[in-house]
């Protein structure tokens, strides 16, 4: 074989070892399978350290794209407070992470970026104005792919205060 003919099947090699998805890759498309469809369930809010928590019931849509997940839908507490929730999470095949926006605070849209082990991504939100007198917080979605969908936000209630659950709502595939 002459030393062109080798170049060529090596970066022909190289262009299709790119180009295909890669295990990791797959794994993950498997995983992000597991948020299509409508999800309704309930769970609490605590806006913060002098309130009480508020008991919503929520419907999602859950779409799919390659390496992307999108959740769309309303919580409703009480009888006339409804909010519009929403996350557009993508995977970076390159670096491992998840990253994306949260829309449904009241302080606006907020970056997310995170990493998953087993059925659970842990994303840092990143607040565009500070809430509880921080710019941060932890969201945790667990999904385990029997149909529940788990989603855990975790913040201190008043600045330097200790870390703790703030949100947690438990969702069903209908």
């Amino acid at each position: 074989m002459t030393s062109t003919c080798k170049v060529w099947m090596a970066a022909g090699s190289l262009i299709v070892a790119t180009l295909s998805p890669s295990g990791a890759s797959a794994q993950e498309g498997s995983f992000l399978d597991r948020f299509k469809g409508v999800w309704i369930g309930s769970g609490h809010i605590q806006r913060n350290a002098e309130t009480s928590p508020w008991n919503v019931n929520c419907t999602v849509n859950g779409d799919r794209a390659p390496d992307r997940i999108s959740i769309q839908g309303n919580c409703r507490a009480a009888l006339v407070l409804q909010r519009r929730i929403a996350a557009d999470i993508a995977y970076d095949v390159r670096t491992g992470l998840y990253r994306g926006v949260y829309t449904g605070a009241r302080v606006g849209p907020a970056r997310l970026s995170g990493t998953r082990r087993g059925d659970a991504v842990r994303l840092t939100i990143d607040w565009p104005k500070p809430v509880n007198g921080d710019m941060q917080a932890e969201m945790i979605i667990v999904n385990e792919g029997s149909g529940m969908l788990r989603i855990v936000v975790r913040d201190n209630l008043v600045p330097g205060g200790p870390v703790q659950q703030t949100s947690e709502l438990i969702l069903r595939q209908r």
